[in-house]
């Protein structure tokens, strides 16, 4: 009688197969390419939007941990290397660190409620923003203040708020078409 081993691929490109995975890379890069060229025109008191951000999070949130892991160490990484001087992987890390939570945090909320993505966003900007200038102070950066902190991480608060009902209805499509169990698995 003879044994098959069955090996079973795991990781990221098993959960959502090799088209899914250039078009998450497709839609990473027009969020950076759309946060890097255009929205900093459209800047209030400074704070560009953070469009890259917003994908991220949206994508753990529609595809789980190992999607939101990926996307949020690539978007972060890709903003430490757009930010000219800063030290390389802190947005990388706290990317991967807020998209393992907000994977995690969807298994406790209602799967179709419309203000859930904006709610994680909000909560995401917020803990994104401070996280970053603690990092910045453990690092040795120059710090501005707590009060400057906080009047940025409100308006990122508000600008990631308001771009949540564009981006996320965006990356549920590319998600509901490529997303787990509904690709290419190879």
């Amino acid at each position: 009688m003879a044994v098959f081993n069955e090996t079973r691929r795991t990781g990221v490109i098993a959960n959502v197969g090799l088209t899914g995975a250039v078009a998450i890379t497709i839609v990473m890069i027009a969020a950076l390419a759309i946060q890097s060229t255009l929205l900093p025109l459209a800047t209030l008191l400074g704070v560009i939007p953070q469009v890259v951000f917003v994908v991220v999070v949206s994508f753990a949130y529609l595809n789980g941990e190992r999607v939101g892991i990926v996307t949020g160490f690539v978007g972060g990484l890709l903003m430490d290397l757009l930010i000219p001087g800063a030290p390389v992987g802190v947005n990388a890390m706290l990317f991967v660190l807020i998209a393992y939570g907000v994977a995690r945090f969807r298994y406790l909320t209602p799967s179709e409620s419309v203000w859930t993505p904006v709610f994680v966003v909000v909560v995401g900007s917020a803990i994104a923003e401070f996280g970053y200038a603690v990092l910045q102070i453990m690092f040795g950066q120059p710090w501005i203040s707590l009060a400057d902190t906080a009047k940025v991480a409100g308006l990122v608060v508000l600008y990631n708020t308001l771009l949540t009902p564009f981006v996320y209805p965006l990356v549920r499509r590319v998600s509901d078409r490529f997303g787990p169990g509904r690709a290419d698995a190879w």
